[in-house]
């Protein structure tokens, strides 16, 4: 028997909760527009997980707990492509890991994935009874009651956390003279403390430190708790609506758009924009629409231009770099130009999505940041 919905009207502790009473085999799959997490089931308990979200894959969360470096992450995901072998067999050959230390780590990341799930308010999922991946697959038996247990605790404490730090933008500051009496710090105090500038948002020292964004804001709340820490300038982008979908009498032209947007008839989306336009010229929507076309563009002719075997190297000296207003991805990808690696090596260990990587290269090469050899 399969089920199937809506994480806003069915939780995921109720799920898990029928899928060990049912003793369920089979493959629970999660989805929102931007991740994909499948968790495995073998006779009513979780044995795996998986996600699509690169600051979720192993790779991440080894460089996380400084188990190998990104250079050996690098070569490591050479083989892989190379000869086609798991990452965890590679760093066994390599002696980076033990067999232990290779079964914690993959135990580790699957509960991590899990434990991010309880964060989601929504996501349309499916339960596949009785199907799992043909991949070889290192199986655990991950206690269900533990995973509720530990998944709640985080969504409460995610509660209160977003009270102090609404979103990923929030900027955080030094208070000195509390951090210099609170010395000596911890190490991963003292890791965290070292990126707070008044400028960084939480989401680019989450990519920084290769840690989720849960794990990140939780450190620097009981660091703001302790007054180490406090809140900066930070900016939310609002969409403004005009009423409910049923009364918006451009709704299915919006629909329209969204679609030519999401398939790539760029053309079909902005003669649709223009229209949209002249028949209501100060709809809420026109300019995200406006912005969601140009970065299919820029996304669309990224993968055109950039040559995955390509070497980028600076444009611009390092003052004038540091001047820019990058984003976090940006940041991440900028210092990662060494003159050595090339396209490919960098995304592969960039701990988000290939697209952002390839709009981020072209942007770059617009901007006369960095050239190609």
């Amino acid at each position: 028997m399969s089920i199937s919905g809506n994480l806003s009207t069915m939780n995921l502790s109720e799920i898990l909760q029928w899928l060990k009473l049912g003793q369920k085999t089979g493959t629970l799959l999660i989805a929102t527009e931007e991740i994909t997490k499948e968790v495995y089931f073998k006779g009513g308990n979780v044995c795996s997980a998986s996600s699509s979200d690169p600051s979720e894959f192993t790779g991440q969360f080894l460089l996380n707990s400084n188990k190998l470096s990104e250079r050996q992450l690098k070569v490591a995901l050479d083989m892989q492509g190379r000869d086609n072998e798991m990452l965890g067999s590679i760093l066994l050959k390599q002696n980076i890991l033990s067999n232990d230390e290779l079964l914690k780590v993959l135990r580790q990341v699957s509960e991590e994935i899990i434990y991010d799930l309880f964060l989601w308010n929504e996501g349309k999922f499916e339960f596949k009874d009785g199907s799992l991946p043909a991949r070889d697959m290192i199986q655990f038996d991950l206690d269900i009651t533990h995973l509720i247990l530990e998944g709640v605790r985080r969504s409460d404490e995610w509660t209160r956390i977003r009270e102090v730090f609404p979103n990923e933008e929030v900027v955080l500051k030094l208070v000195l003279h509390n951090v210099i009496g609170s010395l000596p710090l911890s190490a991963n105090e003292a890791m965290l403390l070292r990126l707070v500038d008044g400028k960084r948002n939480m989401k680019a020292i989450a990519l920084e430190v290769r840690s989720n964004l849960f794990n990140v804001a939780r450190a620097f709340f009981d660091l703001y708790q302790s007054k180490l820490v406090e809140v900066g300038d930070y900016s939310q982008n609002y969409i403004e609506t005009s009423g409910s979908e049923e009364r918006d009498p451009a709704r299915n032209q919006i629909h329209k758009i969204d679609k030519y947007i999401e398939t790539g008839k760029l053309d079909r989306a902005r003669r649709e924009i223009e229209r949209l336009r002249i028949t209501h010229p100060n709809h809420p929507r026109l300019s995200s629409l406006d912005e969601n076309c140009q970065e299919k563009v820029l996304e669309t002719t990224a993968k055109k231009m950039i040559n995955f075997a390509a070497v980028p190297n600076l444009n611009m000296a390092i003052d004038d770099i540091t001047k820019l207003p990058l984003s976090p991805e940006e940041g991440f990808i900028i210092s990662r130009i060494n003159g050595i690696w090339d396209v490919q090596s960098i995304i592969k260990i960039a701990p988000f999505d290939e697209t952002v990587s390839l709009k981020t290269f072209k942007k770059f090469l617009d901007d006369g940041v960095i050239k190609f050899k």
